[in-house]
């Protein structure tokens, strides 16, 4: 019996079509790309996540060492203030990159008349520097999946109309590449500041030594 299931689930993949095999084996080259890229992501996290939290101990080396604050209260207090001040010095030229660029995209639309103006648009827009590409898709389970290689529908070109985007995106993905790492750098020094916060004004509940129960008299 059970070698009447192998053999027809051996079938089965063997009469698969060939488009079907192709968005197989597209879908599992994209899951492997996608796994090795969040495992790439994860571990520059983490090492943002370390460089932050020696920072964040540089930051409140010398409060600590003087006791300068009798509670925990005070201290995480005097910690987020400090930690708010250095994300707004860290912030400010990326929030003024993307300020600057957005403006710029205003008067744009206001020189030329095109209130609305898509800078990714593949007409006349950023997607005129990328290959305009027709996925073959076919139906996979319910699902649509791409089965097999696509068809060129327009390649990279120039428009003068899109100068514009071609300056305006490039500025805005570096500004908020830069602000998100400002924020994640702010996040990992207030985990950090909790952590130092503990380590210093909370005392374990546990005594260090045995109580006896007995009487010392006995």
């Amino acid at each position: 019996m059970k070698n009447m299931e192998n053999l027809t689930m051996t079938y089965a993949v063997i009469n698969l079509s060939e488009n079907t095999k192709k968005a197989l084996l597209i879908f599992f080259l994209i899951f492997v790309i996608l796994f090795v890229l969040i495992g790439y992501i994860s571990l520059a996290v983490q090492g943002v996540m370390k460089k932050q939290g020696t920072k964040a101990d540089e930051m409140l080396a010398n409060v600590t060492k003087a006791e300068y604050f009798d509670t925990e209260k005070k201290f995480r207090r005097f910690a987020i203030k400090k930690n708010i001040k250095v994300f707004f010095v860290e912030a400010r030229i990326p929030f003024l990159i993307l300020l600057g660029s957005w403006i710029a995209y205003l008067l744009f639309c206001l020189f030329f008349g095109k209130w609305g103006y898509n800078p990714l648009s593949k007409e006349e827009g950023f997607g005129t520097l990328f290959y305009q590409l027709n996925w073959p898709k076919e139906k996979f389970f319910g699902i649509k999946l791409v089965s097999g290689w696509p068809e060129v529908v327009a390649k990279p070109h120039f428009e003068a109309i899109a100068i514009f985007s071609y300056l305006f995106v490039p500025v805005n993905i570096f500004g908020i590449g830069w602000f998100l790492f400002c924020t994640q750098a702010y996040i990992a020094r207030t985990i950090r500041s909790r952590v130092i916060a503990r380590s210093i004004y909370r005392k374990k509940l546990a005594p260090t030594e045995p109580i006896s129960l007995t009487n010392d008299s006995e």
